[in-house]
C-alpha cells in the first residue's frame, strides 16, 4: 500500500493539478458533457485560474505518493466542493475521503459555524458523494453544458 501525504496547495503544482484533473475527467467525466460544458471545464481548470483562485486563501488540497500528485479537492467560499479528482490508479484506496476530511478540518478551524457543505455532483461522482455522507437536494441540473446533481452534507459537531 502507498503512503499518501495530504498537503495544502503551493504556488507552482498547478499545472501538475491541471494535467491530474484533465487525465481523469477526459476519462471519466467528459462523456456526460457536451462541447459546451466540457470547454467551460477546461475553462475553469486552467492552471493561471487554479492559481489565481487561490491567491487570498488557499483553498486546495492535493494527495502526493511520493512526489507524484494522485489526487486534488478545491472548496470555493469555505463550503462548496468546486473540484475533486483522484488519479484512476489510484482510485478506491480512500484518496477522496482523506483529502475531504483533511479540507474539512481546515475550513472548520477558519470557521467553526460552518456545518454544512454542497458539491454539485457531476454524474459519474454522485456515488463518491453519497459514500461521502452527501445526499441530493434537487434533481439533476445543467448549466454552461454542465449536468449535476445538487448534494449537500450535514456536520453534526
Amino acid at each position: 500500500m502507498n503512503t499518501i501525504r495530504i498537503e495544502q496547495y503551493q504556488n507552482g503544482q498547478e499545472t501538475l493539478i491541471h494535467q491530474l484533473i484533465k487525465k481523469v475527467y477526459d476519462e471519466f467525466v467528459s462523456i456526460d458533457y457536451g462541447e459546451e460544458g466540457n470547454q467551460f471545464f477546461y475553462d475553469w481548470i486552467q492552471p493561471s485560474r487554479i492559481a489565481d483562485r487561490q491567491r487570498n486563501q488557499i483553498n486546495l488540497w492535493v494527495a502526493f505518493v511520493d512526489l507524484k500528485i494522485v489526487g486534488m479537492i478545491e472548496f470555493r467560499d469555505n463550503k462548496f466542493i468546486s473540484l475533486l479528482f483522484v488519479d484512476k490508479e489510484y482510485q478506491g484506496q480512500g484518496i477522496a475521503k482523506g483529502l475531504f476530511d483533511e479540507s474539512l478540518k481546515e475550513i472548520i478551524r477558519r470557521d467553526s459555524k460552518l456545518n454544512k457543505f454542497y458539491v454539485h455532483a457531476s454524474p459519474y461522482s454522485i456515488p463518491i458523494y453519497k459514500k461521502l455522507g452527501f445526499i441530493e437536494t434537487d434533481k439533476m441540473q445543467e448549466e454552461n453544458g454542465i449536468k449535476y446533481l445538487p448534494m449537500e452534507l450535514t456536520i453534526n459537531k
